[in-house]
């Protein structure tokens, strides 16, 4: 998996952008659109319930809860996602835009960290459990 990646989509005005920082052996993810800011955080771990916190009035809490539950079960191990989304005058078909960017940014990210896992590689990191199959990243 790469220590760092960033990834772009656009429809019309909205345009988002994913920021993934691997740390350690867990993932750090930032998605941002229009004006910057902290909307909402979740976290995700591959073995534990999953949470959010969003600061109101935002509305990206359950986007990133989404984002980071995907990611985690995918990849086995904690993830965290930052989110921050505003754009003046936002109509509905462009927060359903926003919803189909996001799904698609985290399904671009995650193609990309799986190809770069080499699934033959012995692991170095602490093992999880002595029954897990975690993806070690």
């Amino acid at each position: 998996m790469p220590k760092s990646l960033s990834l772009s989509a656009r429809c019309g005005r909205i345009r988002l952008t994913l920021k993934l920082f691997r740390m350690g052996d867990d993932v750090q993810i930032h998605l941002s659109g229009g004006q910057a800011h902290i909307g909402a955080v979740a976290l995700a771990g591959w073995n534990a319930a999953p949470a959010h916190i969003t600061v109101p009035p935002h509305r990206e809490g359950e986007l990133a809860l989404r984002m980071a539950q995907s990611l985690s079960d995918a990849l086995r191990c904690t993830v965290c996602v930052s989110a921050g989304i505003h754009f003046d005058s936002i109509r509905r078909e462009e927060i359903r835009s926003v919803e189909e960017l996001a799904d698609a940014l985290t399904q671009r990210c995650l193609t990309m960290c799986l190809a770069c896992f080499d699934r033959t590689a012995p692991s170095t990191a602490a093992h999880r459990s002595a029954t897990s199959s975690a993806v070690v990243l």
